[in-house]
């Protein structure tokens, strides 16, 4: 008597069945037309982006086994999900508490929402003001003044620096993804590079590579370093890859043959193009 197949594998020899699909139909000049589609991704293979756990053949899952699977998924579905609510919920009341007293004096109640609203518009007026030129001499007048406020004018010009960081053009922000060896030789963390510069030595210039360190889970902080060029090995990943494996501390971290293949090769001679 053939074992008896689980829940997960009979529902994956329906999914592999509906994969496959013979198709005949006519064309247009009455020409017969027959072909079979097949999708080679199963689609237990994913979900939400998290691998669903097949049992073994052979092995019979019981109910506890199910609801555990099923639990933890769920926990790893609603993590981003919850993180994101909260962020948002936090946004939307940093820019709506504020109209709370005005509306209740206005109508006797507060409105919510109308302070969240009232700043998109300001924002959008501001946006509309800079790209003025009499609002651009307006805004030149405000910062002169803040930068003679002794506290704000710490705050506000590194604050500014970062807008300034992400608001210039793509290729005069983070260029590549390198390797650098920290904290200790023999060590490579992921650092996005630059900028490039000569540094003259008593042997000739020698090519540096300035570059940026970010720390986990936070890469909005991190370490500002200097490098040999000979020193950094380059990798072939995008930005996005890097982040999202600075962010998620490696879980999420993509083929390591393609972060880490360059470690096994000579670094890059100086004055090649990067």
């Amino acid at each position: 008597m053939a074992p008896r197949k689980s829940t997960g594998e009979r529902l994956a020899s329906v999914i592999r069945i509906a994969s496959e699909a013979s198709l005949s139909f006519t064309l247009a000049d009455e020409t017969p037309y027959n072909c079979t589609v097949r999708r080679d991704r199963n689609p237990l293979d994913d979900s939400f982006g998290f691998p669903v756990s097949r049992p073994e053949p052979g092995k019979h899952v019981g109910p506890l086994g199910y609801l555990r699977s099923r639990f933890i998924t769920g926990i790893l579905v609603a993590f981003p999900l919850v993180v994101t609510i909260f962020f948002g919920r936090f946004i939307f009341n940093l820019f709506d508490r504020w109209s709370y007293p005005i509306t209740a004096r206005l109508f006797g109640f507060s409105v919510p929402g109308a302070g969240a609203a009232l700043a998109i518009v300001l924002i959008f007026l501001l946006g509309v003001v800079a790209h003025n030129v009499l609002g651009r001499r307006i805004l030149h007048v405000g910062e002169r003044v803040l930068a003679r406020v002794p506290v704000l004018r710490a705050v506000y010009n590194a604050a500014r620096e970062v807008t300034r960081a992400f608001g210039r053009d793509r290729s005069q922000g983070f260029r590549r993804v390198v390797l650098v060896p920290f904290p200790s030789p023999g060590v490579w963390s992921v650092a996005f590079l630059t900028g490039e510069f000569e540094l003259p030595t008593e042997a000739g210039p020698q090519v540096m590579v300035a570059v940026f360190m970010p720390t986990t889970p936070n890469p909005t902080t991190g370490f500002y370093c200097a490098y040999s060029k000979d020193d950094v090995r380059f990798t072939d990943i995008s930005i996005e890859e890097a982040l999202r494996s600075v962010i998620s501390g490696g879980l999420a971290t993509p083929e390591p043959t393609r972060l880490f293949g360059t470690l096994g090769k000579p670094p890059v001679p100086p004055g090649t193009d990067t």
